[in-house]
């Protein structure tokens, strides 16, 4: 290449990055990027249907848990134990709510079978009613000690 054709090279290169730079000045300024940064620093509330979506993807993972590692596996679950941050009222501060709660409302259950019988894991107390059923502790204890089951230690 003779010496021309480098220069001509060169001027190319740098007049596209002054024109690259230019244009994320333009929009930056005009606000075109200010709302894509906007909602990449707002990660305190999340979004119901998202919260939807990742309720019944955990919900598929605690089936898949607790079908290969026993009942033991549902209380610990990302299903029973992930919270998600909404804003219901619109002031801007978002309430904790787990998958089965009133907005997000994704019930899960599962069954369980062992030498005993087939058992059902859920979210529904014992009157049907939905409160995080054998995902709350002590409702859970309830049900492995009306069911017989134990885990040997």
């Amino acid at each position: 290449m003779s010496k021309r054709a480098q220069i001509s090279m060169n001027t190319i290169v740098y007049v596209a990055i002054a024109l690259l730079v230019l244009v994320l000045i333009v929009a930056f300024t005009t606000g075109g990027l200010g709302n894509v940064f906007g909602q990449i620093t707002e990660t305190g509330i999340d979004d119901i249907d998202t919260a939807k979506a990742q309720c019944s993807s955990i919900c598929a993972t605690a089936k898949t848990q607790v079908s290969s590692s026993g009942h033991t596996a549902w209380q610990t679950s990302q299903y029973c134990r992930k919270k998600f941050n909404i804003d219901t009222d619109g002031d801007g501060n978002g309430e904790l709510y787990n998958c089965w709660n009133d907005p997000i409302f994704v019930s899960c259950s599962t069954s369980v079978r062992t030498v005993k019988g087939t058992f059902i894991l859920d979210t529904l107390d014992e009157s049907g009613l939905v409160d995080g059923g054998e995902c709350d502790e002590t409702e859970y204890e309830s049900w492995r000690d009306t069911n017989n089951l134990y885990v040997q230690g």
